[in-house]
């Protein structure tokens, strides 16, 4: 093995973490390398030292303290509130609402712009009523077609027998 696999494995292998088949393999290399021994012994040094220090309890109070400095603090609640994923679509509908509002309601032409609105929508009611007034006849030719042709059938009275 290499020695940057070596010391990829070198801390499980201190802590005992290891498989029999890679133990055996550092075991080797350990012999034979100098550099990756001095590492060995460095870790192991190391975490004597670290066993050595003792357990402290910060406390509660103070445990809070560390947990407030390490959170983030919201400037302003309006904007944590902008923010939020849900509320976008409902942002972005007003936002696009405001512009078109704006638009319309700055426009120097208003005037001229609801003149035209205002008669184009009459010419298309009476475009409307125009069509009314021919599907009301339509409807008046087609129900005297049937008061034709339900007197003619009645008047044939084809499920009659004749007596020929």
């Amino acid at each position: 093995m290499n020695c940057e696999r070596i010391e990829e494995l070198l801390p499980s292998y201190a802590d005992g973490g290891l498989a029999t088949e890679d133990r055996a393999s550092v075991e080797a290399h350990l012999e034979t390398c100098r550099s990756c021994a001095g590492l060995l012994v460095c870790l192991r040094a190391s975490d004597e030292a670290l066993a050595a220090f003792p357990q402290v309890d910060p406390g509660e109070g103070l445990r809070e303290r560390l947990v407030s400095i390490a959170a983030p603090k919201p400037r302003f609640f309006f904007f944590t509130l902008l923010r939020k994923p849900s509320l976008q679509p409902i942002l972005t509908a007003a936002t696009v609402l405001g512009v078109i509002a704006s638009l319309y309601l700055l426009n120097p032409g208003r005037r001229e712009f609801e003149k035209s609105v205002v008669r184009t929508f009459y010419r298309g009611v009476g475009q409307v009523e125009k069509l009314y007034a021919k599907a009301g006849s339509v409807t008046d030719v087609i129900g005297s077609y049937a008061e034709n042709l339900y007197a003619s059938i009645k008047s044939a009275k084809p499920l009659e027998r004749s007596k020929d």
